[in-house]
């Protein structure tokens, strides 16, 4: 009996050693930035109303883990690489921002601050907004304009691509930034632009 007592606690020492020698990764987050927020060109328009509905994303960038997409579709969570703030509020609170500094003439809404006359409504959905493990950069989905009458004004998708420069989850969250504002955001504005001003 007393062999067998001095066994258990002999595991159970080595087992409370063990736990606390393991050392605990520190996670890192991240915030998506508009670098190039102060130098975004104008786009003149006619004067309107748009509200900008809460951009949707996919339900697997749902979550405040980064993710990495092999080619054959695995999903890779970072435990230890995250977002400060999930996807889709961030996207909305900075494209709202963007839209505000590229089209001045249109007086933007946020989602949920509705206003008492009838306007028109600006919907982004996101498929895709991820690295793969070969250094690519992948966001892509959909946007529409629906007028005051509710009626689809505009519509379009979006797919982007792009090369890492170097290895790392900051680096992808600044490519992934500076390619959803340059080669999603503005050509959008761009054509909500040229169709307010036919």
């Amino acid at each position: 009996m007393i062999i067998q007592y001095r066994m258990f606690l002999i595991v159970l020492m080595c087992w409370v050693i063990t736990g606390c020698a393991t050392s605990v990764s520190p996670s890192r987050e991240y915030l998506l930035m508009d670098a190039d927020l102060q130098k975004a060109h104008v786009q003149p328009s006619k004067e309107a109303s748009v509200q900008l509905m809460p951009i949707v994303v996919a339900n697997y960038l749902a979550g405040n883990e980064i993710v990495l997409v092999t080619s054959q579709g695995e999903v890779h969570r970072s435990q230890n690489n995250l977002w400060a703030e999930s996807l889709s509020p961030q996207l909305t609170r900075l494209t709202q921002q963007r839209l505000e500094k590229t089209l001045p003439d249109i007086t933007w809404f946020g989602g949920q601050r509705l206003p008492s006359y009838a306007i028109a409504l600006l919907n982004i959905e996101v498929d895709d907004f991820y690295a793969d493990l070969d250094g690519m950069i992948h966001i892509s989905g959909r946007w529409q304009t629906i007028s005051a009458a509710g009626e689809l004004s505009l519509s379009n998708t979006f797919y982007v691509t792009g090369e890492l420069q170097s290895d790392g989850y900051s680096t992808m969250v600044q490519a992934l930034s500076a390619s959803w504002f340059n080669q999603v955001i503005d050509p959008m504005s761009k054509e909500i632009a040229k169709s307010l001003n036919k």
